[in-house]
């Protein structure tokens, strides 16, 4: 219903009432209410009832679920104009900044006041003081370099949201670790594809086949998160912020996820993972990663050399069935080389093409 057709339904009510002849006061003798409660029912000042409407239909030939109808939508506009009065109030171009309106409404043409009611829809609160006490759960460590709370609770969310988008896990389909592990090797293969987003749709059909979900959204300034293991109806769900959006990063946050899921996974937590934090389980989860990659003791005896040139790396790559990017992260990551030390190697994608819907 349009807005400029929102009005009192007793407006309305008045009109039937004019129509088919009835005063005020017969109506009020018909219906066998006081005058005074009728005009305040008629004037909107008070809420049209479940006993009126019914009233009513003795009256006129309109059922009680039209007027019932009509009152619904009414004061469901007046509690919006209410709610928008109240933002309106609150000082929303800080609010904007803390909450990221621009990068996450960007290129929408909403009022400040409508973004904040998106937002708050998205972090599913009723006001924006209550987002601290909603989310204290997130881990402090992910604050203390940089880290912004409100960006990772609306990157979550935003995660949460393309699960269906993304994702299309066949009918029936529950996730099974035995069953998966037989199809691990499969993504070693995958990832030895250098067009990052066609290797993703893939690997996200296989998680899917293997009732998974797998979601890419892109991380949001202040969002320090790499990758996060939940679950969602009972599936369990990885997402994937696409950080530094290079073939290495997200592959290895990729593998890191799917160490924590078997390894660690329990359906009513969350393990949210990022680049810095160093525990037992990140550290498994790492190993794990590393592992699937690469033959650990072949590794460190690549390590040993001191020296690498492109062809080093590129020939060792090639014998671990890897792309050379990944050999180049792993060297940075163990300061065998400096961090902007063959770069060139490595494999960029725009975030746009990795989260592709199926």
């Amino acid at each position: 219903m349009f807005e400029s057709f929102l009005v009192p339904t007793g407006s309305i009510i008045k009109e039937y009432l004019v129509e088919y002849g009835f005063t005020q006061k017969e109506a009020c003798q018909r219906l066998e209410i006081s005058e005074k409660h009728f005009s305040n029912v008629i004037n909107g000042n008070s809420r049209l009832t479940e006993e009126f409407a019914l009233k009513l239909e003795n009256l006129l030939p309109v059922p009680a679920s039209y007027w019932l109808n009509l009152e619904s939508k009414y004061r469901e506009y007046l509690a919006r104009k209410n709610q928008q009065s109240a933002l309106a109030k609150l000082d929303l171009k800080n609010i904007a900044k803390r909450f990221k309106f621009s990068e996450v409404f960007h290129g929408l043409d909403w009022s400040i006041e409508r973004q904040a009611d998106e937002m708050l829809k998205l972090l599913k609160i009723n006001s924006f003081e209550s987002f601290e006490k909603v989310y204290e759960a997130i881990p402090a460590r992910f604050m203390e370099d940089g880290g912004e709370k409100e960006s990772i609770a609306i990157w979550l969310n935003l995660c949460e949201k393309e699960i269906e988008i993304q994702n299309d896990i066949p009918e029936g389909t529950i996730f099974s670790v035995s069953k998966f592990k037989k199809d691990l090797d499969e993504f070693k293969y995958l990832a030895l594809n250098d067009n990052v987003s066609r290797a993703f749709l893939n690997c996200r059909k296989l998680c899917n086949k293997n009732g998974i979900n797998l979601v890419v959204v892109d991380a949001l300034t202040g969002c320090k998160v790499r990758g996060v293991i939940t679950s969602k109806k009972g599936v369990p769900t990885i997402y994937l912020s696409g950080r530094f959006k290079t073939h290495d990063h997200i592959w290895f946050a990729f593998m890191h996820e799917i160490g924590h899921l078997l390894k660690h996974f329990n359906s009513q937590d969350m393990i949210i993972s990022d680049d810095n934090f160093n525990s037992s389980v990140e550290s498994e989860a790492n190993n794990f990663a590393r592992d699937f990659f690469v033959n650990k003791d072949l590794y460190e005896n690549f390590k040993r050399q001191k020296k690498f040139s492109v062809s080093d790396i590129v020939a060792f790559a090639k014998s671990q069935n890897v792309l050379p990017g990944l050999i180049v992260a792993f060297l940075q990551h163990d300061k065998q080389i400096e961090n902007s030390s063959f770069s060139n190697l490595k494999i960029r994608f725009d975030i746009k093409d990795v989260k592709l819907d199926l």
